[in-house]
């Protein structure tokens, strides 16, 4: 299918669906780098299907390309307001080129897709960017797409991907919808960063507070205040299994924020394998080890480990320590770049575990804060299906 009717224009009478490569407005769409050659630590950013997550580029370990290498893949160098779509594992996950990535280039396992200056004001990036996320776009490409946890999907399906387009008057009301949710998600990231900043300088107020080893309970270790769970593969149905989310180690490091509430895949696991919310999920990368708190049931994967607190007040002082140790706990992973978490090293990991009273206190004011950090977080979850309802629930007439 090319089209269901001409999509030449920006005035069409009615809906439109056809081809994304076909939606006026579209300029190209294209896969990035297939032979990088060697990291060059000078040269320049290529932007993997890895470093996209929650909407935006991660720049913590962003792989380089020689300059030869870049100029020989030009099409996909990229300009500002570029669309990165994820075609290897999180696909479909997208993310927008700003002023700081112009002139990056992308590896294949991310597609670009360029627009043309008159589909930029009409706004059909901005359309085809949440189009991407409608479950009707998502089963699509899921489709073509092969295997679980390596998933990829040929830029050819992509291109064919059909895309649903509004007539102006009504586009223009549902961009303004959008405009309105993202500025209010915008907000509520910050609210939910805040939070957590909040948090973590209280927690180094009470630390240093009750640093003194008289002030803790000595020889206290990560195994003797929560159990230490190993992660698995993903796997596929068996009888008696469950469907729970799985949460790669790439998830957990790429998370914007400390609350992991929702992941990619799914697996089939027994119920005693999955992770109750509030449990603590560790993955390790050179230099850091994060942590984030599991805002759904979840089985961790391979490579990484959960811990399962008996109560909020050891959960709340144990992700803070966690969190404030980042570097000390990189000792707990092993492999030659410390990319797996070690279960034997991180359960003897020492901790500084003061009384009762004192992690009660700290408590009682973290909490809160986490609980407004997730509010915020599932509110803009709440505004992507607003809008994905005004994309997608349309009648055939005019409306």
């Amino acid at each position: 299918m090319k089209r269901t009717r001409e999509a030449g224009t920006f005035d069409e009478p009615g809906w439109i669906t056809c081809e994304l490569a076909e939606v006026p407005g579209v300029e190209s769409v294209s896969y990035g780098v297939v032979r990088p050659g060697k990291h060059d630590p000078g040269g320049v950013p290529m932007i993997r299907a890895g470093d996209i997550a929650d909407g935006a580029v991660g720049t913590s370990e962003l792989a380089r390309i020689a300059p030869d290498v870049h100029r020989q893949n030009r099409r996909t160098s990229l300009r500002v307001d570029d669309l990165l779509v994820v075609l290897v594992g999180r696909i479909g996950d997208t993310a927008v080129a700003g002023p700081a990535n112009n002139d990056w280039n992308v590896a294949r396992s991310v597609a670009v897709i360029r627009f043309t200056l008159a589909g930029l004001t009409h706004g059909i990036d901005i359309w085809i960017r949440w189009w991407l996320g409608t479950p009707r776009a998502r089963d699509l490409l899921r489709v073509g797409s092969a295997g679980a946890e390596h998933a990829t999907l040929p830029l050819a399906d992509l291109k064919q991907l059909p895309v649903s387009v509004p007539p102006h008057h009504l586009r223009e009301r549902i961009l303004h919808t959008m405009d309105l949710a993202q500025r209010k998600m915008v907000l509520n990231t910050k609210i939910a960063d805040r939070a957590t900043e909040l948090a973590d300088a209280y927690f180094g107020r009470f630390a240093q507070g009750h640093a003194r080893s008289d002030m803790h309970r000595p020889g206290v270790t990560v195994a003797d205040v929560g159990q230490v769970i190993g992660g698995a593969p993903q796997a596929g149905a068996l009888d008696g299994d469950r469907a729970f989310a799985w949460a790669s180690p790439r998830e957990v490091l790429n998370n914007r924020t400390v609350h992991l509430d929702r992941t990619a895949g799914i697996t089939w696991a027994p119920c005693d394998m999955a992770c109750a919310p509030g449990t603590l999920l560790v993955a390790p990368r050179p230099g850091e080890v994060r942590t984030v708190a599991a805002a759904m049931p979840v089985v961790p994967g391979r490579g990484m480990l959960a811990i399962r607190t008996g109560s909020e007040v050891d959960r709340m002082w144990l992700l803070h320590e966690l969190r404030a140790r980042s570097e000390e706990l990189v000792a707990t992973a092993q492999g030659e770049q410390a990319r797996a978490m070690s279960r034997k090293a991180f359960s003897k990991f020492p901790l500084l575990w003061p009384p009762e009273e004192v992690r009660e206190r700290f408590a009682a004011i973290a909490a809160p804060l986490h609980a407004r950090a997730l509010a915020a977080l599932r509110e803009n979850r709440a505004l992507q299906e607003l809008v994905v309802f005004e994309m997608t629930e349309h009648p055939t007439a005019k409306r």
